[in-house]
């Protein structure tokens, strides 16, 4: 899937842009400002925001200057003042008002961005929400041991939930993907599970080297290996090893769908003005953040597919999950142990699966592990299990980089500019029309609905005031990171082959978690029973009905304009390994001519390092010699050509 993810861009805009307004606006309603007009001039604010991407291709703006730029301005001076007449703070006035000035000074700087600054404004709204919120009703004091409601056990739920997200991302895998790749990061990551998987740093050097070449494998001083780091192929490996490879994305989205949960019901934690309503609201929340992140399009093909985001994200929230309760009071040896361990081997197989992504992300993580230090929350049992934890997977890191390049702390990134000019890692301030590639709003609205941003940082501020502040921490100061860094990335700016914005993927915990926290007392404040007086329930029906409606019209009508591009994708791409397994050929050999294929012949030279005589051999023939050399190699095999379907004629 190419930027922006869809052959119908507008329309997927448009859509993310009204389930979002319809969310937000429901919130808002069921926490009214002092004021009905306030809460209606903010309401007023969000409309016009949300439905401006329905009107942007018929009002054919050349700059903003013209014709977005006064619409924007005039939902911002909405929003502004029901902060003015909805609120007493005037330290919330003047924030309102300095982020309308913020707002304008970006409109007028940034060009090409007409979607993009639509959802940035509704982003805006989210904050002023959450701070309303936090500032309007402010969690409930924490309970006495003799008032704490009986702790509820999840494992069933959250068995469920694995299960499901495991089925559903499995489905996506067979009918989107056909268990096939053909993007270059698939494919390495491919080949080095299948190493690990034979307990190998590195792979054999094949005769006629140059036949088999994948486009991010390296040779190097006659060691063969990809150019990614070992966590997610380690992982792979295991279901290499025993023939299921297509179930490694499914299993560890499975595994970030339970994380997701855990910290879903951390921050919603005291959300309730009762202990029971409390329960309720984390129950929901424990399965609406889940939900929130598995059916966006951007993270259920990922995790259908053999990319690393996925493994980054769920390593990320069990590193919060696992901080959390080594720095919890009262807790039992055995837990403290297998917590600290858990957080260690979070920490260190997150930086080990994408080194950049993990140090960026980890930065909230250390910051509050070093003032729970300082304030003496971690015990030496924990201090210990976790240095166990990063130690045993940071050394297995360490041992296999070391195998593969010769030189301890480095890795194959090194040597990738030497080989491939263009992957020379370049930072650099975007320019003014290259925002939206750094800060992906607009494109992120619909990939990954229904994670927002605008919903997610509405939660997470409003979480700041709970007892589980931490989270929230640790979720936006590494999300915050994350997006900074690449802000000045360059590579992507423009062009981008991927399964949606799938480097701020990890955005998406923060986000579902935060949304699951902002909604959930929506759909726990259905009154239930007999008791129930009508205006109740229409009260209540009235916040809940619209956000139930809003999430399943998004899915249901984003999904048809997402899909349907990735399996094409897809299906051409591996056209030729499609038409090899169709055919069922056995001892054969697919030459595969540079220009004359369906993708890269560096993507279709798909065969294991580690099976020496597979039935089908996908080879790239450059000359006459790859011809002689393959011949006297690979005798008696029956040759075929790959092209552009799925016929293999004869070679």
């Amino acid at each position: 899937m190419h930027l922006p993810y869809t052959d119908h861009y507008p329309e997927a805009v448009t859509i993310a842009g009204e389930v979002i307004g319809v969310a937000l606006t429901a919130v808002v309603w069921s926490r009214t400002f002092r004021t009905r007009a306030a809460t209606a001039a903010f309401s007023g604010a969000i409309a016009i925001a949300a439905l401006l991407p329905a009107f942007i291709p018929q009002l054919g703006s050349v700059s903003p200057n013209l014709t977005v730029m006064p619409i924007l301005q005039v939902s911002a001076s909405l929003a502004t003042l029901a902060i003015f007449f909805g609120q007493r703070a005037n330290w919330f006035k003047a924030l309102a008002v300095l982020g309308q000035v913020a707002l304008l000074e970006l409109t007028l700087y940034v060009r090409e961005s007409d979607y993009e600054l639509a959802f940035l404004h509704l982003f805006w709204y989210g904050i002023l929400v959450g701070v309303h919120l936090l500032w309007a009703a402010p969690p409930t004091p924490p309970l006495v041991d003799g008032e704490l409601p009986p702790r509820r056990s999840f494992a069933v739920q959250e068995l469920i939930v694995f299960v499901l997200t495991v089925g559903l991302a499995f489905l996506v895998t067979n009918l989107v993907f056909g268990r096939l790749i053909y993007n270059g990061d698939e494919v390495a990551n491919t080949y080095q599970a299948h190493v690990y998987g034979h307990l190998r740093a590195y792979g054999p050097t094949p005769p006629c080297a140059s036949m088999f070449e994948n486009y991010w494998v390296f040779r190097h001083e006659g060691r063969t290996f990809s150019q990614y780091t070992p966590g997610w192929p380690m992982f792979m490996g295991i279901f290499a090893r025993l023939g299921a490879i297509s179930l490694a994305g499914p299993v560890m989205a499975g595994i970030a769908a339970i994380g997701i949960g855990r910290l879903s019901r951390r921050v919603a934690a005291d959300l309730g003005a009762t202990p029971q309503s409390s329960q309720r609201i984390v129950a929901i929340a424990s399965v609406l953040g889940p939900l929130s992140a598995l059916l966006g399009p951007s993270m259920l093909l990922n995790g259908a597919s053999r990319f690393s985001h996925t493994m980054v994200c769920a390593c990320f929230a069990w590193a919060i999950e696992s901080l959390c309760i080594v720095s919890d009071p009262n807790n039992s040896r055995l837990r403290t142990w297998l917590s600290g361990f858990a957080l260690g081997s979070a920490a260190s197989l997150m930086l080990a699966t994408r080194p950049t992504d993990g140090a960026t992300l980890g930065v909230g993580l250390f910051l509050y592990f070093a003032w729970a230090a300082f304030r003496r929350r971690i015990s030496w049992r924990g201090w210990v299990g976790t240095t166990l934890g990063f130690a045993t997977f940071g050394g297995l890191t360490a041992v296999l980089l070391r195998l593969q390049l010769g030189h301890w702390f480095q890795t194959a990134y090194v040597l990738a500019p030497s080989i491939h000019w263009e992957a020379k890692f370049i930072l650099s301030l975007p320019q003014p029309n290259e925002l939206k590639f750094g800060v992906p709003l607009a494109t992120g609205a619909y990939c990954w609905w229904p994670a927002a941003p605008a919903l997610g940082i509405a939660g997470l501020i409003r979480a700041l005031g709970g007892r589980e502040r931490r989270v929230a921490f640790m979720l936006l100061v590494g999300g915050s990171a994350l997006l900074g860094f690449y802000y000045f990335v360059q590579f992507g700016r423009g062009t981008d082959d991927g399964l949606g914005p799938r480097y701020h993927l990890p955005l998406v915990v923060a986000m579902a978690t935060g949304g699951a926290a902002l909604l959930a007392p929506l759909f726990a404040s259905i009154p239930f029973g007999k008791m129930a007086a009508p205006s109740a329930w229409l009260w209540t029906l009235l916040g809940s009905l619209p956000v139930a409606a809003a999430i399943a019209y998004g899915v249901v009508r984003i999904a048809p304009l997402l899909y349907p591009v990735a399996e094409r994708e897809y299906s051409y791409g591996s056209a030729p390994i499609r038409g090899a397994r169709k055919l069922g050929l056995k001892n054969a050999i697919v030459m595969i001519l540079p220009g004359h294929s369906t993708d890269n012949e560096t993507n279709l030279a798909q065969n294991s390092p580690m099976d020496p005589n597979p039935d089908v051999l996908f080879l790239i023939r450059r000359s006459k010699a790859d011809e002689a050399c393959a011949l006297e190699h690979f005798p008696g095999r029956t040759w075929y050509r790959a092209g552009t379907d799925e016929n293999l004629p004869r070679y």
